[in-house]
């Protein structure tokens, strides 16, 4: 929803600016790791640049959207994850965050347990990055720790105050998240070294816009940020941690109202308010400007051996189901809560509801500051109007400093995008294209998979210039240089258990850009019409 855009435009003036920071105040910043220009810079880029990720799929900043008031906006059947048992659509399946198809070591992609050859989903939901400079650990169990520990050399890079540089160097190197298996500091340096800042990215904001009109390298920005040209894991967290520093929701409704302006919440607001710090006792956990006390708390959502929270990382029995109260600020816009998605029915007023009768139902460690909670459904929906008083504007409309890019994979238009049908192998099994990966010029590691083929037969890709042609195999005066044609064999055994991958480096010819192929699998399979199974065909346009 948009707010009301007489109180937009106030904030966004900058009415009562000063008293309004005074609310929440500056981050802390660690003395190893001070603020400059040229740092943000890198780290915004970093920060949104799929390319960071091992296939070019995931950037920091996919997880983390302001307007989804900086947390994950992705909602639909992509995003569940099907909890302990592993099966779908039961009680304890999670809407959490979607990563990278599984890949080796090889980069080559491979099946995963649960999610075959689907994006892996990762067990919670990813935290709002908007106001975690300000906590001493962060994700949701806090196991980023304040102490910054270098993650190539082992020594300590920052004593004290470094939660945002141990996080943002945790999901590259996941492979889950955004990396294969085995990635190492060397193959991300040896990634950024080889490719132009974001430019994957469109739409950009104009402090990117003018940082990237001299085309510079990442060795340029990285030589701008700290000296020279190394890129390093220290760095890239550095970076990123900075760019996040700058990130401060301070110009919400509710700061306005505190730095003297009566009329910036509504009288159902305030009555919120008055309900959230009195009988309803949400600032027991949720107190202060940052609405939380960076607490952990378990409060019954689910049974703890589903996951056991903050135990994991201490180790302390009393510790078990225990997570970290989040911040309010831009919590409305999160569209889901707490740390697996829940709740199932989803509002904000639902979310408000878990608490009205005493938190969630398993009792096992549930903290006692929730016991006899309990408030009327008027007061609930009081309380639900106040936190919709906690949303910055400048979060909702991705205004500076909260501008960012465009992501690829946030193009209105698959690229690539399957089409037409194919032609089924044995069992009745149609083979299917593994087509995650964005092909623009220049990418030295593009790759296209396929699965579901009879295991253990030979197959190849067949690309095309002629989209009514898409079986039609390039020569060598084509667009890629794949004559003779590499046949491989199905890694697996069995009816829809063959799978193969096959990488080509993208030519890096800006001449090329828009022009248009398909490209299908073909595979030997006796049970198919004409002894071929066939993908479905897949068209490419490079940019």
């Amino acid at each position: 929803m948009k707010r009301d855009l007489t109180l937009r435009l106030l904030v966004l003036a900058g009415v009562s600016q000063t008293p309004v920071l005074a609310q929440l105040g500056a981050p802390p910043v660690p003395a190893e790791n001070p603020i400059t220009e040229a740092k943000r810079i890198l780290g915004k880029a970093l920060f949104w640049d799929e390319q960071l990720s091992s296939d070019n799929s995931m950037a920091c900043g996919t997880c983390h959207i302001p307007s989804a008031g900086g947390s994950d906006p992705r909602l639909g059947p992509g995003s569940v994850h099907p909890g302990l048992n592993g099966l779908f659509g039961d009680g304890d399946d999670k809407i959490a965050s979607p990563g990278v198809v599984h890949s080796n070591q090889r980069d080559n992609f491979v099946p995963d347990s649960i999610f075959g050859f689907e994006p892996q989903v990762t067990g919670r939901r990813a935290p709002t990055t908007l106001g975690a400079a300000y906590f001493p650990t962060l994700f949701w169990d806090g196991r980023a720790t304040s102490q910054f520990v270098n993650p190539e050399t082992g020594a300590t890079s920052i004593a004290v105050g470094g939660a945002l540089e141990s996080q943002a160097v945790g999901p590259i190197l996941s492979s889950a998240e955004m990396a294969h298996e085995g990635r190492t500091w060397d193959d991300v340096r040896n990634k950024l070294d080889s490719v132009d800042p974001l430019a994957l990215a469109w739409d950009m904001p104009a402090d990117l816009a003018a940082a990237l009109a001299p085309e510079p390298s990442y060795g340029d920005l990285f030589e701008d940020a700290f000296g020279d040209s190394a890129i390093t894991a220290e760095r890239i967290g550095f970076a990123i941690a900075t760019y996040e520093r700058t990130l401060v929701p301070d110009q919400t409704p509710w700061d306005l109202f505190q730095a003297g302006n009566g009329g910036a919440l509504t009288a159902q607001q305030v009555q919120g308010m008055n309900a959230f710090n009195g009988p309803a006792r949400c600032n027991q956990c949720h107190s202060g400007p940052l609405f939380s006390d960076g607490s952990f708390r378990n409060i019954g959502l689910r049974p703890i051996v589903e996951d056991n929270g903050r135990q994991a990382i201490t180790g302390n029995p009393a510790d078990r189901g225990r997570f970290k109260v989040p911040g309010l600020r831009n919590v409305e816009l999160r569209g889901r809560w707490f740390h697996n998605g829940s709740p199932p029915d989803n509002t904000l007023n639902n979310a408000v509801g878990v608490y009205q009768g005493g938190g969630g139902p398993f009792d096992n460690n549930k903290d006692p500051i929730l016991n006899g909670l309990n408030f009327p459904p008027q007061v609930r929906n009081n309380i639900t109007a106040f936190l919709t008083a906690l949303t910055d504007p400048r979060v909702e409309n991705e205004l500076p400093p909260f501008d960012r890019p465009q992501l690829n994979s946030e193009r209105p238009i698959a690229n690539p995008l399957p089409f037409g049908t194919g032609v089924a192998g044995s069992d009745g099994i149609i083979p299917q294209t593994i087509a995650v990966v964005p092909p623009n010029i220049g990418n030295t590691d593009f790759k296209i998979g396929v699965h579901g083929g009879r295991g253990g037969a030979m197959a190849y890709l067949r690309w095309s210039m002629d989209p009514t042609q898409p079986g039609r195999t390039l020569g060598a005066a084509g667009l890629f240089d794949i004559s003779p044609r590499r046949v491989l064999r199905l890694r697996g055994s069995g009816p829809g258990e063959g799978y193969a991958t096959y990488h080509v480096d993208m030519p890096d010819d800006p001449v090329l850009i828009g022009s248009q192929s398909t490209m299908r699998w073909i595979i030997f399979d006796p049970a198919a019409a004409a002894g071929r199974a066939r993908t479905q065909p897949v068209e490419l346009t490079l940019f």
